[in-house]
């Protein structure tokens, strides 16, 4: 079996992130923060609650990622949470699938995790709502998580 470099595993994370908070909006229009994470074996981990306040569920999942991280054994992680897109990005579309995106590879680098606002518009079909996804918009900040315990 062929290793999957470092780009293609936090690609991995990304797309089932996006395809899966985008299926969230198809059947409610709304979606609960998650986190999905890889982990050093390639198996992906799926992190939710019950809370229904969106910043008390995001604050959490946080704070349960953090004890998480230090198993040191995350390769990808994604803290995924519905927002609005700060002004000086947006552009037409106001909404957005946010991505807290943080690997083990780019420990090393000042730059090392980036918030990934991927625009989404609630459109109506013949039978069913369903989600148009734009163009994302990437953000970089230092790393909060996996480099404080490593």
């Amino acid at each position: 079996m062929i290793e999957k470099s470092d780009d293609e595993k936090a690609l991995e994370v990304l797309e089932k992130a996006v395809y899966h908070a985008k299926e969230l909006l198809e059947k409610t229009t709304v979606f609960q923060p998650f986190v999905l994470l890889l982990n050093d074996e390639g198996k992906l981990e799926y992190f939710d609650n019950e809370i229904k306040d969106s910043r008390e569920s995001y604050a959490l999942l946080e704070k349960d990622l953090k004890i998480r991280v230090q198993k040191a054994d995350v390769a990808v992680l994604a803290l995924v949470v519905d927002t609005a897109i700060p002004e000086n990005f947006v552009k037409d579309v106001p909404m957005s699938i946010r991505l807290h995106l943080e690997e083990k590879s780019q420990i090393e680098h000042k730059i090392g995790a980036r918030h990934l606002y991927v625009p989404y518009e609630l459109c109506k079909g013949q039978d069913k709502m369903f989600v148009r996804l734009h163009v994302p918009i990437p953000v970089g900040f230092p790393a909060e998580y996996i480099v404080s315990v490593l």
